[in-house]
This record gives structure tokens, C-alpha cells and sequence, in this order.
């Protein structure tokens, strides 16, 4: 305005002259001044001076404190910005999405172009309208603010979005003076780098939605399971409102916590609403039919929140996501050469904030199929003690037990394609996942650690192999001193081939295969090979873990490690995932640059494997492996010691598996449970259903090359001898470098008698002596250790030294021997009284019966008197058959004893035959020669002796 200068100038000389006079009218008095006015005067000066003396110095203090607040300003960091933690995704084999995982912030990141306009909106018209107006301080709202604060105690913010992406990334949440100007100076900084779209997308991604959620998108998946395109106008109007105060507006709490209200939402959410449409971003029409009706339930209106948060809730296939998290980790850290404690923190932090992307090698369908069988089998074995049924874990949840787990692979790729780590689902995040634990494997090592490396180093000591209760070179203190394992059903076989062995898992025959064929150290380079990495078998190489698989080893490796078998002998490092994005799309870690792959067993020696274990599965321990349906499947079973738990590890030419049942704290199963019946099962239930609708072809289409089929001697293990190593002949694979050149040495023809099995004496019975080949032990025979009793136990009929029987001479008390025992001299004696007996009887026999027939007695010998000679001869005949014994069948065990030759029973009925015969014969002819006496009179006649005679020959009948 301007200023009339003539005007002022006359009133303010009218002004002088009024106060001229009033000094006039207000005239001192002569005399002294008035004290009490010139010290209220003097003071009011005082502090009038004091008062602009303060001014100056608090407006020199705020310039001082707000130039140091600025001064500890942190950098404009626009790193912390962009690099915001963000949720990885983890993909299954098909690319499919199967979980985000995250830490303590869910946050998926979307561009300002997938979210929708009118969230955007939302968010400005509740945040701060004039956004695109101002340079990253709202002025108009600022001094609305700090006159607020002047009225008040609490101190109110006027923060633009700008400022709140400052504080949401580089400041702490405090509320303070210092906070609010450092926020402002950052904010106009930040404003001159960003544009307002690339400022609106941080925020929008970058600030908190209430329920763990960061971020618009993560925050439209967890409230409504949307995509942020299908987000409605109300529903972007819900999530815009819960910003200004997460907790207190969180849809989901509102909704459904019965100490909240759902008016709480309904009246924010109108609230967003209303704001947009005064602001001009939505029309009225849009406004009246998005605002909630707070008299209506949500249903009513259309209004759905999930109720669960995902947050809380376990990702789908557990075991497995869980498995390939720690195996990222681990390759993350090898990857950036990370180590200990702190290298895995930082590689779970990358997994959880990195915005990763994780392709595994999971298939949904097995994954689901291996899940069902696991969680729904019910064939479990009982545990020996009931009371261990149910354990606690440290949280004090009960898990029951025994325990089962499952890993299925795919054995031309090393890739896992199912993870089951327990019988139940998990109840929290990272349950226990059996899978990775060490668990001991029992006989399911042998074709790793034994079968494998025996065909590999080409059979050294042949393929027969001694199954015998004699202590193993090297191991006598071991087996609490035998020396020597127990088979699991406690018996012995003798002399087994190797097929026998693996079929039927004989532990002795493994044991001695480790220490005394290949030895300790190839069979541990072996596993080693094949991935085993467990200390107690590549390190300490004991024979009790080498040949029967005693302490434990992790399902992933014994899986991976089958699947060399076959794959053809080529083992391959089992992976989880095929490749590792980083959030940009660049590539991180790949399989083909970490995993492993090298040829352990020539494909020959994968190819006899494979067929012994397609024994094993057909006709052994694992036959209840065997599909409904044909399936090629090659597998061995294992039990543990004190049956501790039981193993089986397979595969067809399609997949490879490894399922386990057990204790978690190794109680014992009931005694004699055996992993053929419980293991086996358990793994067609996860293998079967996987391979429905595959079709059944062999392992190998011809067998490959370095591999002959050749029939050896089943006992010495050399090629036939003729004719005579015929009843023990064995028909196997041989590695070529393996094929036996000797014939067999061990077979002899010799005349044997069949009732004792060894070489017929002067007076075996000529009809009972052939000419059979005998199995003569060898020198070095591990069988020459056993007792006579024994060894006709295991190998009937042979015989332990190697002797020229052409040589040999009954009559020579040093070749007795050899010879028959039981036909002795004293046999031969009572041979010839029996069969002089038998000629009497006879004649005796042929007498009476020729009297019977004879027309003088026929007709007069009554029923009684004829039935009573009859008996009498088939007693004396019977008798004869008694001292008679026949020469044992063809596989029963030759006779050790035969029993003495009794004349006396013989010689017995005899008289009894003569003496009743006499009496009847000679009653019939008084009765001829006198007719007197009737027939009544000679049966009473004949029962009074026949009794008396009975009474002599006692229980000799």
C-alpha cells in the first residue's frame, strides 16, 4: 500500500504538540522525584533491554542448533534407497512360483508402472496432496504444523512423502525437532536427484502396511491374495489408510481381533475416499459406491481380508524349501568365499533380503506324492519299548514316534525331485528335516562300500565266498570277540556265491569281502567317491561301517550315491537348484559350475550291481519293493544293529530313492523287525505312485562292453571240471579281466557211500555205493577251521585234506578216516545174522502159510485162528523192517550213526510164529483124528497160550 506522506507528516506534528501538552498539563513539582516510580521505571527498562538481549541470543542458539543438526545429517545415501531388503522367490522345475521367503520384512518390489493409478492416487490425496507441486517441503502444511505444536505438547509432523521415504530409509523413527530438519534438508536433496514418479515408487515400495508386509505389493498379496492390477478402488483406499498408522489400522486386526472394531477401517477407508474425491482424483459416483456402510458387515458389502496372514503360515512343500534355503546358503558362501558364523549370516540375509531368485529342482507332482505316502503310511514297525512312543522337542511339542523320511532323485541329472523329512508336516519353519541328519543305513551300504568295489577290482579271490563262523583275519577282537558278524537270521550258509550274499545280505560274507578281498582303504576311497563325506566311514574306515553300515550317513548322499549305480557308474553331485538370480536378473550361481561329476564304477561294474540288486528286489531281502505292476527295480535293504532302525535304497531306470524308519533318539525297534519288511514297503508307497504312467523298460538294453556271462564251479569258483563240479555250477557276470583260467581243483570222483557221504568201505553195501564227486578243501580253506561236525554241516561230504584216494587203504588205521564209519565189520557180522534171520523167517513164514492154504486145515481153521496167524507174520516181517534203514535223500544230511542190529525182536517173533502155529495145526488134527474136540474147545485151547507167549515176549512187538 502506499504511503500519504503529506498526511503522516501532519500527524505526527499534531501528535508532538499533544504531547507538548500534556507535559504542560502534567507539570513537575518543585523538590525531590517519587522513589517507588523510578525503580518500577528503571526495572521495566532493565528487562525491556534483558527481553531483546534473549531474542537475539535464542535466535543465535536455533541457528547454532539447527546448524549442527544439519551438520550430523547423514549423507544422502541413495544406495539405502534403492537397495531395500526384498523378498526372494523360489520357483519349482517348471519355473513356477512355489513361495516368496523372507526375513523380518515381506517386501516385493514393484515399478511404478504395476501400480495401479488410482492406489497412487489414494496414497497422495491421504498423504500429501500437493505432491507434485511443492520441491520436498510442504510449507502451507509446515507452518500448520509448527502453530499445532505451539498450542500443544506432542509434536506433529507435516512430513511429505518425500520426507517420509527420508525417514523410512535413512533416519530413525523419533519424533523430534532435529529428526524433522534433518528430514527436511535430506528431502530437498533427494527431491534434486529423483524425479517425483521415482520417489513415489520408493515410498510406495519402501514403507510399512501393518502384518510384516513392506511394500504395496506384498501388501495386496497378504490382506486381499491379489495382484495389484485386480486391487479395487476400495481396497486401494484400505491400504492407503493404513499408512498414516499401521498397527492401529491394520485391516486384518480390525476385522477379526475381538478387542478391535471394524469401524476403525471402515472410517479410515471413507476417510481416503472422501479426500480423493474433494481432490478431484475420483468422481462422486465412484465415492458414494466404494465407502463402507459401518451398519453393514463386510460380507454384506463385498468387503472380504484374508484372515490368516501368509506371514504366519508354513510355505507349501516344507521339507524341501527348507533343504534348498540352507543348500543356496551354503553355495552362496563358497561363492563369495564367505566363512564360519558370520559368512552364514550374511549369505541368509542376501537369501531373505535379496530379492533372489531361486529355480530348484523340485517336481510339484512327486513332491506331493512322496508327501502322501510318507505322511500316510501306516505299515511302521513297533518299538520295543511302548513308553518311547512320544518324545518332546525342546518347545515341548510331542512328536511321535518311530520317525520315517523319503529323498527321491532323478539319477541322469543328480537333481532332487522330492524331500520328506518326517511322518507329519512341519509345525513351524525349519522343523526338523530327517533328510539332513546322519542316519545309519545298516546292509544298504554293502553295494557302495563291499559289492561295488569287489566287482570293480575285478573279484579278487573269486566270486564264492565263505560264509562260516570263523574269526576274520584282522578282526578277532571284534563282535564282542568272535571275530566275526552275525547274519540277521543267526545261521550260516556255508560256501555262497556272491549273488547268494547280496540277495540274501549275509554279513559275514560282506565283512570278510572289506578285509580280506578289497580292504578297508578301496572301500572308503570308494564312498568317498560316490559323496559320502562321513568321518566315521571315509576317515576311520572300520570294517563295522564299511561292510554293515553302523553309524550314519545323510539320505541326500546315499540317494546321490545310488544314483551313480544307475547312472551308469557316473556319480554326479546332488543339487536342489539349478540356478540363483540376483533381483536385477543376473545370474549368481549356477549347477553347472559347482556341481560334480566323475566316473567312480565302469560301466561294467554298474551293470553287475544293477543285476545282483534286480535279485535282491525279485527273490531276496527286498522283494516287498516290488510294484503292482512290472518295474525294473534294483534295490538292498538294511537293518540296523539292535535293530535301531530300518533302510531301504533303490531305484528304477527312471528315479532313485532312499527311505528311512527310526527312533529320533535311536530307541530300538521291536527285536527281529528287518527293513525288508517295513523299509521296503515304504519305498514302493513313494515310488510307485510316481511312476504310474511311466512304461517298464530294462536298465540296459545289451549288456555293455568288458562283461562275459560264464558258469564257474559254485566251491572253488574255477571253471568246471568236467562233470564233476555239475551239482554245485553257479552261472554269473564277470568283469573280463575277472574270468577265471583254471579248471576246478577241488572236485574228486571217488566211490562214496550214500548213507555216510564219504568213501565206501569194504562193507558198505554195494547197492548203496556210487560213484560222486567230493569237494576236497584246499590248503587255505577258511572251512578246514571247522569241526568235522561242522563242515558236514555247512559242505556235506567234504573232506578237509587234500589226499590221492587211490592211496589210500581201509585197513590202515591212519586212512580209516576216510572212510565210511558205519559200515564197519561188526555192522557186516550183524548184517549176515540178520539176513540169515530173514532166510529162516522166511522158510517159516512160507511153512505156515502153505498149512494154512492146505485143504486138511483151510476149511477147519476158524476167523480168529486165521486173523491170529496173519498178525504173527506181519509182526515178524515188520520186524525185519525196523532193523532195516535206507540211506538219506538226495539234500538231507549224510547219517552219522546207524543204529546197532537187534536180533532178539527177530528171533522173538519167530518162536511166537512156530509156537502158535504148532498149537493151532496140531488142535486141528486131534479134532481130525478124534472129532471130539469141537472148535470152540481148540480157540479156548489156542487163547490160553497165545497168552502166556505174549506175556514172554513183553513189549518186543
Amino acid at each position: 500500500m502506499k504511503r500519504d506522506n503529506k498526511s503522516f507528516d501532519s500527524k505526527n506534528e499534531s501528535l508532538k504538540k499533544s504531547r507538548h501538552g500534556i507535559k504542560n498539563y502534567f507539570k513537575k513539582k518543585a523538590g525531590p522525584p517519587n522513589f517507588i516510580l523510578s525503580v518500577f521505571v528503571t526495572t521495566l527498562k532493565m528487562f525491556l533491554v534483558l527481553f531483546i538481549l534473549l531474542g537475539f541470543a535464542a535466535f543465535g542458539a536455533f541457528l547454532g542448533i539447527a546448524k549442527g543438526y544439519l551438520d550430523a545429517t547423514p549423507t544422502l545415501d541413495l544406495e539405502r534407497i534403492e537397495n531395500q531388503s526384498e523378498a526372494s522367490f523360489i520357483y519349482d522345475r517348471y519355473g513356477n512360483l512355489i513361495t516368496p521367503y523372507y526375513g523380518l520384512e515381506n517386501r516385493v518390489w514393484a515399478s511404478l508402472d504395476e501400480i495401479p493409478k488410482m492406489l497412487q492416487d489414494a496414497v497422495i490425496a491421504v498423504e500429501d496432496v500437493r505432491f507434485y507441486s511443492h520441491s520436498g517441503i510442504d510449507f502451507k502444511r509446515l507452518v500448520g504444523a509448527i502453530i499445532n505444536n505451539l498450542r500443544n505438547e506432542s509434536i506433529q509432523g507435516a512430513s511429505t512423502i518425500t520426507q517420509q521415504l527420508i525417514k523410512n530409509t535413512l533416519l530413525t523413527p523419533e519424533r523430534s525437532y532435529k529428526r524433522k530438519i534433518q528430514e527436511a534438508y535430506l528431502a530437498i536433496q533427494l527431491e534434486q536427484k529423483y524425479t517425483k514418479e521415482q520417489i513415489l515408487e520408493a515410498y510406495l515400495n519402501t514403507s510399512y502396511f501393518g502384518s510384516g508386509n513392506y511394500g504395496v505389493k506384498a501388501a495386496a498379496q497378504d490382506y486381499f491374495g491379489k495382484e495389484l492390477k485386480d486391487l479395487t478402488l476400495r481396497e486401494c483406499a484400505v491400504l492407503a489408510g493404513i499408512l498414516r498408522n499401521p498397527y492401529y489400522y491394520d485391516p486384518r486386526k480390525n476385522l477379526y481381533d475381538p478387542t478391535r472394531k471394524p469401524e476403525i477401517t471402515y472410517n479410515r477407508t471413507n476417510l481416503v475416499l472422501r479426500l480423493m474425491y474433494e481432490n478431484g482424483f475420483i468422481t462422486k459416483e465412484q465415492y458414494e459406491e466404494a465407502k463402507l456402510d459401518p451398519t453393514k458387515s463386510p460380507e454384506e458389502q463385498g468387503f472380504y481380508v484374508i484372515e490368516t496372514s501368509n506371514r504366519n503360515s508354513l510355505y507349501p512343500m516344507p521339507y524341501f524349501v527348507e533343504y534348498v534355503i540352507l543348500d543356496v546358503r551354503d553355495r552362496l558362501m563358497e561363492h563369495f568365499g564367505w566363512t564360519g558364523d558370520e559368512g552364514r549370516q550374511k549369505a541368509m540375509k542376501l537369501i531373505q533380503e535379496g530379492g533372489l531368485k531361486i529355480y530348484t529342482t523340485v517336481d510339484p507332482e512327486i513332491q506331493k506324492a512322496v508327501e502322501e505316502a510318507v505322511y500316510n503310511y501306516k505299515n511302521l514297525p513297533p518299538l520295543a519299548n511302548a513308553k518311547d512312543k512320544v518324545i518332546k522337542d525342546n518347545q515341548g511339542n510331542e512328536i511321535q514316534q518311530p520317525q520315517a523320511a523319503a529323498v527321491v532323485i532323478d539319477h541322469t541329472t543328480g537333481e532332487i525331485r522330492a524331500i520328506v523329512g518326517g511322518r507329519t508336516p512341519p509345525q513351524g519353519r525349519f522343523w526338523t528335516n530327517r533328510v539332513m541328519q546322519p542316519l545309519a543305513v545298516g546292509s544298504a551300504i554293502k553295494p557302495l562300500s563291499v559289492y561295488g568295489p569287489f566287482i570293480e577290482a575285478g573279484y579278487p579271490g573269486g566270486i564264492i565266498l565263505e560264509d562260516v563262523p570263523v574269526p576274520i583275519k584282522g578282526l578277532e577282537k571284534q563282535w564282542d570277540g568272535r571275530g566275526y558278524p552275525l547274519n540277521y537270521d543267526r545261521k550260516f550258509s556255508g560256501l555262497v556265491d556272491v549273488r547268494k550274499a547280496i540277495q540274501n545280505s549275509i554279513n559275514v560274507a560282506a565283512a570278510r569281502i572289506v578285509q580280506e578281498r578289497v580292504g578297508p582303504d578301496y572301500s572308503a576311497e570308494k564312498l568317498l567317491e560316490l559323496g559320502i563325506t562321513s568321518p566315521h566311514y571315509v576317515n576311520e574306515k572300520l570294517v563295522t561301517n564299511l561292510a554293515l553300515g553302523q553309524n550314519g550317513i545323510n539320505m541326500v548322499e546315499m540317494a546321490a550315491a545310488y544314483a551313480a549305480i544307475a547312472n551308469k557308474g557316473i556319480y554326479q553331485t546332488p543339487v536342489s537348484f539349478t540356478k540363483v538370480l540376483d533381483k536385477n536378473g543376473n545370474e549368481i550361481l549356477n549347477k553347472d559350475n559347482f556341481q560334480i561329476k566323475r566316473v567312480v564304477f565302469k560301466e561294467s561294474t554298474a551293470f553287475i550291481l544293477t543285476d545282483w540288486m534286480e535279485t535282491v528286489v525279485n527273490s531276496g531281502t527286498g522283494s516287498r519293493a516290488r510294484f503292482s505292476k512290472p518295474m525294473h527295480i534294483a534295490g538292498k535293504t538294511g537293518t540296523l544293529n539292535d535293530w535301531k532302525g530300518v533302510y531301504f535304497a533303490g531305484f528304477t531306470p527312471y528315479y532313485t530313492a532312499t527311505v528311512w524308519i527310526g527312533h529320533d533318539l535311536w530307541k530300538p525297534l521291536k527285536n527281529g523287525v528287518q527293513g525288508g519288511h517295513y523299509a521296503a514297503p515304504l519305498w514302493k508307497a513313494v515310488m510307485e505312485p510316481i511312476h504310474k504312467n511311466l512304461q517298464n523298460r530294462p536298465f540296459y538294453d545289451k549288456p555293455p562292453e568288458g562283461v562275459v556271462r560264464l558258469t564257474v564251479c559254485g566251491i572253488s569258483g574255477k571253471l568246471p571240471n568236467g562233470t564233476l563240479c555239475d551239482d554245485h555250477l553257479v552261472n554269473e557276470w564277470f568283469p573280463v579281466e575277472a574270468v577265471p583260467k583254471e579248471k576246478c581243483d577241488v572236485h574228486k570222483e571217488v566211490e562214496i557211500c550214500q548213507y555216510s557221504g564219504k568213501l565206501a568201505s569194504p562193507y558198505c553195501p554195494r547197492e548203496n555205493v556210487v560213484k560222486k564227486s567230493v569237494v576236497v578243501l584246499p590248503e587255505n580253506s577258511l572251512l578246514r577251521q571247522l569241526s568235522e561236525e561242522e563242515l558236514q554241516k555247512y559242505l556235506p561230504g567234504a573232506f578237509k585234506d587234500a589226499v590221492d584216494f587211490a592211496m589210500l587203504d581201509y585197513n590202515k588205521p591212519e586212512d580209516r578216516q576216510y572212510f565210511c564209519p558205519l559200515h564197519t565189520q561188526e555192522w557186516y557180522n550183524s548184517q549176515q545174522l540178520q539176513e540169515s534171520l530173514y532166510k529162516q523167517a522166511q522158510e517159516l513164514i512160507n511153512s505156515v502159510r502153505a498149512k494154512m492154504s492146505d485143504p486138511k486145515y483151510k476149511d477147519r481153521l476158524s476167523n480168529e485162528a486165521r486173523t491170529s496167524l496173519e498178525k504173527a507174520i506181519e509182526a515178524l516181517l515188520h520186524s525185519f523192517n525196523q532193523a532195516t534203514i535206507k540211506p538219506p535223500k538226495e539234500g538231507e544230511p549224510p547219517l552219522t550213526q546207524l543204529p546197532p542190529f537187534d536180533p532178539k525182536p527177530i528171533q522173538q517173533n519167530m518162536d511166537y510164529l512156530t509156537e502158535l502155529s504148532r498149537i493151532i495145526f496140531e488142535s486141528i488134527d486131534k479134532e481130525i483124528e478124534n472129532e471130539t474136540p469141537t472148535l470152540n474147545q481148540s480157540s479156548s485151547f489156542f487163547d490160553n497160550n497165545r497168552n502166556r507167549h505174549n506175556n514172554k515176549r513183553g513189549a518186543s512187538d
